[in-house]
Formats: C-alpha cells, sequence, structure tokens
C-alpha cells in the first residue's frame, strides 16, 4: 500500500489582528501570508497531501516524500535539538508558485496519489 501523511494550514493575513474569521485570504489576494507546513517526516510517508485552505478555495497538493525531502522550501530540523527526522515548509504569497506543479488540478485525487507513489526512486 501507500502510506500517505496529510497536513493542513489556512491563509491569514500576516498584518492583521483580526480573529481568523476576519483576516482569512481569498487564494489571488496580493496580501502578505504565510503558511507553515509542519512536522513532515518524510522518511515516514510515501506520498504527501498538503491541503491549503483559503477563504474561497481549498488547494491540495500531492508531492512524493523525496520531492518533499529535496524541495528548496523544506527545512530539516524544525525544533532546536532535533536530529533530521522531521522539517517544515514556509509557504508565502511571494513563493506559492512553486507548488504548481502539484496542484491537484482535476477531482481524481487517487491517480494524484498514484501517480505521485509511482514517481518514487527505489
Amino acid at each position: 500500500g501507500i502510506s500517505i501523511e496529510v497536513k493542513a494550514s489556512r491563509a491569514v493575513d500576516s498584518n492583521s489582528d483580526e480573529p481568523l474569521y476576519i483576516k482569512a485570504l481569498a487564494r489571488h489576494t496580493t496580501k502578505t501570508f504565510l503558511m507553515n507546513f509542519q512536522q513532515l517526516k518524510p522518511q515516514c510517508c510515501d506520498v504527501f497531501i498538503w491541503v491549503a485552505v483559503f477563504r474561497d478555495d481549498i488547494v491540495l497538493w500531492v508531492l512524493n516524500s523525496q520531492e518533499v525531502l529535496n524541495h528548496p522550501l523544506y527545512s530539516k530540523g524544525q525544533h532546536r535539538g532535533n536530529k533530521g527526522n522531521e522539517g517544515q515548509l514556509h509557504i508565502k504569497h511571494d513563493n506559492i508558485h512553486v507548488l504548481s506543479q502539484y496542484e491537484l488540478k482535476d477531482d481524481n485525487l487517487e491517480a494524484a496519489i498514484r501517480n505521485a507513489a509511482s514517481c518514487q526512486p527505489a
């Protein structure tokens, strides 16, 4: 079988102190935001599904664990003293475009998962 890790994050206005339901941002906003996908463990799964929640859209990105591990935005060692077994990835208004190749474009999540898993090195 294919082991999957699912992580979710929301886009909120970084410069607002309003409640979350007010500072939630639309997908194509020009405001600054930070979505942080934390406690990523590429060695523990075959495929990641990242869920990005916007006020007007929900986006899914599907990547295999090697794509995460080798991604330039992935930082190993999330916490002080971490021995490299988990990391994180920060998606911001100015780098979100780098995930477009992994975006689920249709509703066939199963096919996207199988495709990502099949691209894994043996």
